[in-house]
């Protein structure tokens, strides 16, 4: 019992000693590079303190070498601060150290030997997890980039990137971008040194790839000319090549033809999942068949487009993100200022989901565009159709004129089309393909074309 209560008492100092001389080094404002100078006195120490810490843990062979250095960096930073480590707290010293490495290389998911030098200088990173930082739940790679390349302050280098974001995310010349906060992010941890330049780059990129028609099948998913311009700069369209390439193979592939309706979902895989695209889009459908089995979410069965954005947009917790959507959508609702929108449930997802900060804040900025749009003389076509302009309004916030002019090139092809003839009565099935799936309108058209074959030879089947 006594030695159990002096190895608790020896790891309490030990903890002390190390927040004490980490306290010494932060103070100090310098960092632990450069040559070590530990003497030979104090490397026999550290060989005997290390094979009495040893026993008993349970060290992966490959991580003992990781682990051997984290402890020299660690005398190396007393001996530079001028710490006297005691030579009997030694083993309790090394043995809280590796806990607190191991723990850190759990939490983040990394080697050990990427959250040594953090390690080293902070000890445990579970502020890293604290509320502050509960917005990084989704982007985890900032967390670790934190750790591995600002080990000395990632907490510290985490609320520059918060703050870098939103001063980015404000300034009007990157309005074009706030729908893809993913950008700002990108811009505020891989480019600290000129951020704002950097995006103005991107911007600059974007409009060049938005206009070449060899790219136009990206209109309606602009975050794909920005992943080839933010990620990609050397050959954006060179990589958009290639993302067409992939998409057409995984669209040819019956194993997706869930996704034909949805072509974004295919661009996605191909745009952030080259390597894996079907690895990721069968993930995708598991987890979307697992919320539309959940009876909790029954209201989102005909919208299967918001359990994709969940799993797909909200990895870490997708069933808490439709939670927050439909209690969103029902104080919309019933929004004396929204009642006139309860048969536009679409829309109230789309505010719930799309600026989940403020919905009604979108939802008066999209019916004023929509408002704006209808007075135009050049749209007037679609007023008694007004779901179409607030789509534009929604959906193509930077630039719905040039999305309503395309629809109704659309129509006009499609009414003049012989193989969808038989629409031409229902003008409605036409305009509902070229706005609401203006990737792919003949597609939907053609489908609908063989649901409606299908019914009147089942019909046909039926009469006696």
């Amino acid at each position: 019992m006594s030695k159990r209560r002096d190895r608790r008492d020896a790891v309490r100092e030990a903890k002390r000693f190390l927040a004490e001389v980490r306290d010494v080094q932060r103070r100090s404002g310098r960092t632990l590079g450069g040559q070590r100078y530990l003497t030979d006195t104090t490397r026999r120490r550290m060989e005997r303190a290390w094979r009495a810490c040893r026993r008993g843990f349970a060290i992966a062979t490959g991580d003992t070498t990781s682990v051997r250095q984290g402890i020299a960096a660690l005398e190396e930073m007393c001996r530079r601060r001028q710490v006297e480590m005691p030579d009997r707290l030694r083993p309790a010293v090394y043995r809280v150290f590796v806990e607190e490495l191991l723990d850190n290389a759990r939490l983040l998911a990394l080697r050990p030997k990427d959250v040594v030098a953090a390690t080293v200088y902070c000890g445990r990173l579970t502020a890293l997890r604290d509320k502050e930082f509960a917005c990084f739940a989704d982007t985890p790679w900032v967390l670790k980039h934190a750790a591995m390349n600002y080990p000395s302050d990632p907490a510290g280098f985490l609320h520059e990137v918060l703050e870098q974001v939103r001063a980015l995310s404000d300034a009007p010349e990157f309005a074009s971008l706030r729908d893809t906060p993913w950008v700002f992010l990108s811009a505020a941890v891989n480019n600290t040194g000129d951020p704002a330049a950097f995006l103005c780059g991107v911007v600059a990129e974007v409009d060049a790839l938005a206009r070449d028609p060899e790219f136009a099948c990206f209109q309606d998913t602009p975050s794909a000319y920005r992943a080839a311009a933010v990620n990609h700069p050397s050959d954006p369209a060179g990589f958009l090549r290639g993302v067409i390439e992939q998409v057409e193979k995984l669209r040819a592939d019956p194993e997706f033809a869930c996704f034909r309706d949805s072509p974004s979902v295919l661009r996605l895989a191909a745009t952030g999942y080259r390597s894996n695209a079907a690895d990721f889009l069968r993930g995708v459908m598991r987890k979307v068949k697992a919320l539309n089995d959940d009876p909790e979410f029954a209201m989102f069965k005909d919208t299967e487009w918001v359990l994709r954005r969940a799993v797909i947009g909200h990895a870490a917790d997708p069933a808490g993100f439709l939670r927050g959507v439909a209690r969103q959508v029902k104080l919309l609702a019933k929004h004396p200022e929204f009642t006139r929108l309860k048969d536009s449930t679409w829309l109230l997802r789309a505010a719930a989901i799309n600026a989940p900060a403020d919905p009604g804040a979108f939802l008066r900025d999209v019916l004023q565009a929509a408002r704006r749009l209808s007075d135009d003389p050049e749209f007037r076509c679609f007023r008694r159709t007004p779901w179409v302009l607030r789509r534009a309004a929604a959906g193509y916030s930077a630039d719905p004129a040039t999305f309503l002019r395309e629809v109704k090139e659309q129509v006009e092809t499609l009414s003049a089309d012989g193989e969808f003839a038989c629409f031409r009565d229902t003008p409605s099935v036409i305009l509902a393909a070229a706005a609401g799936y203006p990737s792919d309108p003949a597609g939907y058209l053609r489908r609908r074309k063989a649901a409606k074959s299908k019914s009147r030879a089942s019909k046909r089947r039926e009469t006696p």
